[in-house]
C-alpha cells in the first residue's frame, strides 16, 4: 500500500536557521494522523513544502507516491494552512464560488460547493458575508474551501482555532467520519487532548526532526508506570529492591516504578515479604507524553518558524489563504 505522506532526509534552511533538519515521517491511508511539535519544531514549514508552498533545501517529500512538487499530486488533497483568508465583503458562499472558478482540479458544480459547506456545519450561514463570521466560522469556511474537491488527504494547520467546545467536538466528529470514509486526515494542533481523542496514530517533531512516532496508546504505555501503595515502614526496602526498575518515592507510602508490568513489581516485593495495599498502572495522557519528549526545548527562549520567503507558483495551494 502506498503511503499518503512519506518524508526522507526533508531539510529546509532559511537564511542561516534551519527549519528541518532531516526529518523522515510515513503516513498510511485511513487515518487521522496528528503532526505535533512546540513552536517553531517544523510543523508548518513540513506542511508547506507538501503543497509546493517552498522547496526544501535537502531530501525529498512525495504525496500519493508523487514527488513534490509536482501539481498532479494536489489534485485530490485539500489544505488550510494557519487561518484562512477570503473576501470579508462577499458571503461564504460567493467566496467558494470564486475558489471553484480560478483554483486548479476544483469543481464548479454548485452541489460540490453546497455540501462542502453542509460538511463544515456552515449552510445556515453560507450567504452571509465573511465580515460578519466569527473565527470559527472562518476556520470552518476554509474547511468547506478544503473539502470542495472531495479530497483522499486533507492537511489541516491549527484547524479548530477559535473554535467554542461544542464546534470542536463536532470537528472531531467530522475528522472520524472523513476518515471512515476513507479520507486521510493530516493534523497540526496544539489541543492535545483533542488530538488524544481523534487520532489514529501522532507523530512528535523537535527541532525539524522525528523524535517518536505510534500510536497516542503505545506512547502513553511506553511511558507508563506502576504506583505501589505501601506500609510507611516499608518504602525504603521497596524503593531498594526496586531499584533496577528506576523506582522512586511518591510520598510517605507509595512507590512509583518505571515499568507497565503489575504483576512483576507486585511479585517482586511479596518475595521480599513486602505487601503493597494496592498496585495500579498509571498511564500518562498524551499531553504529558508531549512535554516529556519536547521539555529540554521547552526551557529554551520560544522560537518561531521562518516567514514564507519565497512566492508559490499560481495554483500550488489547494485551499484559500
Amino acid at each position: 500500500m502506498t503511503a499518503v505522506i512519506e518524508c526522507r532526509g526533508l531539510t529546509k534552511r532559511y537564511r542561516g536557521a534551519t527549519a528541518l533538519a532531516g526529518l523522515d515521517l510515513v503516513v498510511e491511508p485511513g487515518q487521522v494522523f496528528g503532526f505535533l511539535g512546540p513552536n517553531g519544531a517544523g510543523k508548518t514549514t513540513t506542511l508547506r513544502i507538501l503543497l509546493g508552498l517552498v522547496t526544501a533545501t535537502a531530501g525529498e517529500a512525495r504525496l500519493n507516491g508523487r514527488r513534490v512538487p509536482d501539481p498532479s499530486g494536489l489534485a485530490q488533497v485539500g489544505a488550510m494552512i494557519e487561518e484562512p483568508a477570503f473576501y470579508p465583503w462577499l458571503t461564504g458562499r460567493r467566496n467558494l464560488q470564486i475558489l471553484a472558478m480560478f483554483g486548479r482540479h476544483l469543481p464548479a458544480r454548485g452541489d460540490a460547493i453546497v455540501a462542502a459547506l453542509d460538511r463544515a456545519g456552515l449552510a445556515f450561514v453560507a450567504d452571509r458575508k465573511v465580515k460578519t463570521y466569527s473565527q470559527g466560522m472562518r476556520q470552518r469556511l476554509g474547511l468547506a474551501a478544503a473539502l470542495m474537491r472531495r479530497p483522499t488527504l486533507l492537511l489541516l494547520d491549527e484547524p479548530a482555532n477559535g473554535m467554542d467546545p461544542a464546534g470542536i467536538k463536532e470537528f472531531r466528529t467530522l475528522l472520524r467520519a472523513l476518515a471512515d470514509d476513507g479520507t486521510t486526515v493530516f493534523l497540526s494542533s496544539h489541543l492535545l487532548a483533542e488530538v488524544e481523542q481523534v487520532c489514529d496514530q501522532v507523530a512528535v517533531i523537535l527541532a525539524g526532526r522525528l523524535v517518536e512516532q505510534g500510536t497516542t496508546a503505545a506512547l502513553a504505555t511506553a511511558r507508563a508506570c506502576v504506583r505501589a501503595a505501601l506500609d510507611p515502614a516499608d518504602l525504603d526496602p521497596a524503593l531498594a529492591l526496586l531499584a533496577s526498575w528506576q523506582a522512586r518515592a511518591d510520598g510517605p507510602d507509595a512507590v512509583l516504578v518505571e515499568t507497565s508490568d503489575g504483576r512483576a513489581v507486585n511479585e517482586a516485593l511479596g518475595r521480599a515479604g513486602i505487601w503493597a495495599r494496592q498496585i495500579v498502572l498509571e498511564r500518562p495522557k498524551l499531553e504529558e507524553a508531549f512535554l516529556e519528549l519536547t521539555e529540554p526545548e521547552l526551557t529554551e527562549p520560544e522560537l518561531t518558524e521562518p516567514e514564507l520567503t519565497e512566492t508559490p507558483e499560481v495554483g500550488h495551494a489547494p485551499a484559500a489563504r
